[in-house]
């Protein structure tokens, strides 16, 4: 259960983007434009939580000054 809601957390926002983005062909000119905002910003936040959460690309603990 543990690892399912943990995988939803990054394929769940990147679904929901796809499907703005398709379902703005079957509606009006102003809730298409709401759809592609909302759909880029799921996209956006669904990938750069599995950028975050890949562990090689470091993170603030790894370059120390």
């Amino acid at each position: 259960m543990r690892a399912a809601l943990a995988t939803a957390r990054y394929w769940g926002p990147l679904v929901a983007g796809l499907l703005c983005l398709v379902a703005m062909s079957f509606v009006g000119l102003v809730v298409s434009w709401l759809l592609l905002l909302a759909g880029l910003a799921l996209i956006l936040d669904g990938a750069t939580a599995m950028f975050a959460r890949a562990t090689g690309t470091g993170g603030i603990t790894s370059h120390r000054q």
